[in-house]
């Protein structure tokens, strides 16, 4: 194994890692017979291919769940081309260039000791905000890999952002699901999709889909399926009355958000929806 310093895997499933990130994020590396798929780059602070070499040697294809920063940052340490659904290149393009805001977060959130040290000693910041060019492929919904006796297929997930997807191990029975669904989720920006739209796709996903356990980015652990009829729940149970005001920490601009408690997840009491105003 290689020395976990900077990236810590989890074995959620046979051959299927969890990758947490210092900046509080998780990449997951699924591996069949034949190839392995790496779902999210995490921010590209630090090299994650030494991450996946430690874990398999199998040839690699890579899904971007959206292109957020702390997904699609670390796709300049590959040559090849990534797979990303085509609304996330404009989104990616924009958070290139936000990257010296919401390092200063970052940073002041590690100094106020709030947040792990963020990126490793003798780590380039400068570099670093230098727009990051990489090559696309795009994904269309229900696309299938098949990684040699485990098959993963893409679900088109318009939410958190416009262009979001989630991937299905077959195998494991586990929905991999980005920022999508966790216990903070955000429908709140520019890019993201009405929230009638993103409960529309939760309805099709629990038809879609025998989810045996769901994976978010933001959680070291597996979610129960429940959590999908949780949020449906609190989406149609909403309103003004029972949600407060939200106000993005970096950019300032108001949503709405509702707390509704949360079962049947290690270390989580709570689950949090940030949406917009109607």
């Amino acid at each position: 194994m290689f020395d976990m310093t900077y990236f810590t895997p989890y074995e959620a499933a046979p051959s299927l890692f969890h990758i947490y990130e210092p900046g509080d994020v998780h990449c997951t590396l699924i591996v069949g017979r034949e190839r392995a798929l790496l779902f999210d780059t995490g921010y590209g602070f630090c090299d994650i291919r030494e991450a996946v070499s430690a874990l398999t040697d199998l040839p690699l294809t890579i899904v971007n769940s959206h292109g957020h920063l702390d997904h699609a940052g670390g796709n300049f340490w590959f040559e090849q081309k990534i797979y990303i659904h085509p609304y996330e290149r404009q989104v990616y393009d924009l958070y290139q260039k936000e990257k010296e805001s919401l390092m200063d977060r970052m940073w002041s959130l590690y100094q106020q000791g709030k947040k792990p040290r963020p990126w490793p000693e003798g780590f380039d910041r400068q570099d670093y905000y230098s727009y990051k060019p990489c090559s696309f492929i795009d994904l269309t919904d229900g696309q299938v890999f098949d990684l040699g006796g485990r098959i993963v297929e893409v679900f088109f997930f318009p939410g958190h952002t416009r262009g979001c997807v989630a991937l299905y191990d077959h195998q494991s029975g586990l929905l991999l699901s980005g920022d999508n669904l966790g216990h903070s989720i955000w429908i709140m920006f520019e890019q993201s999709a009405p929230l009638a739209e993103y409960r529309s796709c939760l309805c099709r996903l629990k038809d879609s889909f025998d989810i045996k356990g769901i994976l978010g980015s933001h959680y070291g652990g597996i979610y129960p399926a429940s959590l999908i009829d949780t949020v449906i729940q609190c989406i149609d149970q909403r309103h003004d009355g029972n949600s407060t005001i939200f106000t993005h920490p970096r950019k300032g601009y108001k949503a709405l958000r509702r707390k509704v408690p949360l079962t049947g997840v290690p270390g989580i009491k709570d689950l949090y929806l940030v949406y917009p105003f109607d």
